[in-house]
């Protein structure tokens, strides 16, 4: 996969906040270490303030270590070629296509958020999940994800485990996107990206996105090509001590599996979805079976 060679911005690296180590790691970021929750929410405040002074809005990623590049999950794995690239377009299509044609109640709201919305159920597309709750994002940090089957189908979280002599750490990535509206409430598209509220653009009968504070955002593309790196998109990283985070999350049933995947008896979009029993190919995903 490309790297498309954007510097690393790192607004976190002079602000000077009580119990906080800036520090780069090998993946080439710059870090916030913090070692409490009033320095979380004073970085996370930070951000948000500073990307308004830009135009762009800053959302959460939380991740279990961090990588040189943020690509979206229709590309990873793809190769560099275009031609691999453009048979995962083309598979996407397929199957958006597909759900679209089984589930009418798609076509309650625009057709322009039904990508986001399907990769929030599973579906690999050229769109990345964020946040906008820090705490569901710490969750994510604090969680691993396994995948199974041949599609890619099963997924389950298993909850992080503090082990003797071994120093782990989770992550929140902010992330910024343009924060130019459009026509249609909760979608924002700018000159570099846009992203769309889930919260704003789908009835709650989709509960998973309402659950998590979900948006979903992508770099755009010039001419036909659409960038497969949105790295430069990462305002900051804060770091924090595994053992720190687990504790902060706490066992609260509110940022609990239940809660963040609601299964289909509450999730009536997600039941909709899993009994069309969608047909697609390899590299593009399926409507995800969480805790499977």
């Amino acid at each position: 996969m490309e790297n498309d060679n954007q510097p690393k911005i790192d607004r976190l690296a002079k602000i000077t906040i009580r119990n906080t180590k800036h520090l780069t790691e090998e993946s080439g970021w710059g870090v916030l270490h913090v070692r409490d929750t009033h320095a979380l929410v004073q970085a996370a405040g930070y951000l948000k303030y500073t990307c308004a002074q830009n135009g762009e809005v800053a959302f959460f990623r939380g991740q279990t270590r961090t990588h040189e590049t943020l690509v979206p999950t229709l590309f990873r794995n793809a190769g560099e070629s275009q031609n691999a690239q453009a048979k995962r377009v083309a598979a996407r299509n397929r199957l958006i296509e597909q759900i679209r044609s089984k589930c009418s109640i798609l076509k309650d709201f625009s057709r322009s958020v039904h990508e986001p919305l399907l990769q929030h159920y599973g579906i690999s597309t050229t769109w990345i999940d964020l946040v906008d709750n820090i705490w569901v994002a710490l969750w994510f940090a604090c969680h691993r994800a396994h995948i199974s089957g041949k599609k890619s189908e099963y997924l389950h979280f298993e909850r992080r485990n503090v082990v003797p002599g071994v120093h782990e750490f989770a992550y929140i990535l902010f992330v910024a996107a343009d924060n130019t509206s459009t026509n249609l409430p909760g979608f924002y598209k700018g000159e570099n990206t846009e992203f769309t509220d889930l919260r704003v653009v789908c009835p709650s009968i989709f509960l998973r996105p309402h659950s998590q504070h979900g948006i979903l955002f992508r770099l755009r593309g010039q001419g036909p090509k659409r960038p497969t790196d949105y790295s430069k998109q990462i305002r900051g990283i804060v770091r924090i001590d595994l053992s720190d985070a687990l504790t902060w999350l706490g066992n609260a049933p509110t940022l609990g599996m239940h809660a963040l995947f609601p299964p289909p008896y509450y999730d009536h979009g997600y039941k909709i979805l899993l009994d069309g029993k969608f047909q697609s190919d390899d590299g593009v995903g399926s409507i995800s079976i969480v805790g499977a």
